[in-house]
């Protein structure tokens, strides 16, 4: 069974379904995933359940900038901006679509696929970030993989600083008998404020148990890939680009683990760490990918 349907009086949310697969997208929330099962392993759970989708931004689609840019304050072209201090402190996090509403531009239903389109239009200069832009979000679901194709063009006359990532959060029966894999040999340092001031050797290859750490840590990915085993599902999530940053953190509700794939850390309008330029009428293409594994 394929199908593509709104949910809510509002419409605010958008279901697509492939076989025993299924997501649901928040229009109203910047495109976020809200729920996602893949072959009736459900890998996704609505987080706002646990903590409002104003406080975890869960799922958030993140740009211009990842995580946190301290103060909210950054340099560019030697012109000084002032971004929205929506941390608690007083920093900018997690970009500016996360809230933002966006439309169905497409919808496709194949043998093998379903897919939907959403856009965002930035037609008017915001505070902090005076740039013209358009996001597309493509989710693409198959029987055992979704994938996320984020597309973003600079539709002024300036050229802008970004990064991107993405912010969602997986579900586990049990986070503690879960275990993470990939391969780095860098990690991020922070201060208090989860600000990076160093980057030091972190030699990690192989898969480690979550157990009762408590993380918020970032690593730079020797491969463009993370592994994540829990006791009910294993699941791939990869990255087209070729120079990813990862961060992981564990929230205080115990069934969740957040895997955020990111360009660039916090704060990367003011340390360039992954920061690229988008010169105007450019395009930039990234995909997610999360790939149920077979047992």
């Amino acid at each position: 069974m394929q199908t593509i349907k709104y949910l809510h009086e509002d419409k605010s949310v958008i279901s697509i379904q492939k076989g025993n697969s299924k997501a649901l997208i928040s229009l109203k929330n910047g495109g976020s995933l809200v729920h996602l099962t893949l072959n009736n392993k459900v890998v996704v759970k609505d987080f706002s359940e646990e903590i409002s989708y104003e406080f975890s931004y869960a799922s958030a689609i993140l740009f211009p900038f990842a995580n946190r840019i301290l103060n909210g304050e950054y340099e560019f072209q030697n012109k000084k901006h002032q971004l929205k201090q929506n941390a608690q402190g007083k920093d900018a996090i997690h970009g500016l679509l996360y809230n933002k509403v966006f439309t169905v531009t497409n919808r496709e239903q194949h043998t093998n696929y379903t897919s939907v389109t959403l856009t965002y239009n930035q037609e008017i200069k915001e505070n902090g970030f005076p740039f013209l832009f358009k996001v597309s979000l493509t989710y693409v679901l198959f029987e055992k993989e979704l994938s996320l194709k984020a597309t973003v063009t600079n539709k002024g006359v300036n050229s802008f600083p970004f990064t991107i990532g993405w912010h969602p959060y997986f579900y586990a029966v049990s986070r503690e008998e879960s275990f993470l894999e990939f391969k780095t040999e860098k990690k991020i340092i922070h201060n208090e404020k989860m600000i990076p001031v160093n980057m030091e050797e972190c030699k990690l290859s192989g898969s480690f148990q979550i157990a009762n750490q408590k993380l918020d840590n970032c690593y730079l990915l020797k491969e463009n890939y993370i592994v994540y085993k829990t006791e009910d599902y294993s699941i791939k999530l990869s990255s087209s680009y070729d120079k990813n940053f990862i961060q992981i953190y564990t929230p205080e509700v115990d069934n969740y683990l957040a895997i955020e794939p990111i360009t660039g850390p916090s704060n990367s309008f003011n340390n360039n760490l992954g920061l690229k330029t988008l010169l105007p009428k450019d395009t930039f293409n990234i995909q997610w990918t999360i790939q149920l594994q077979d047992e």
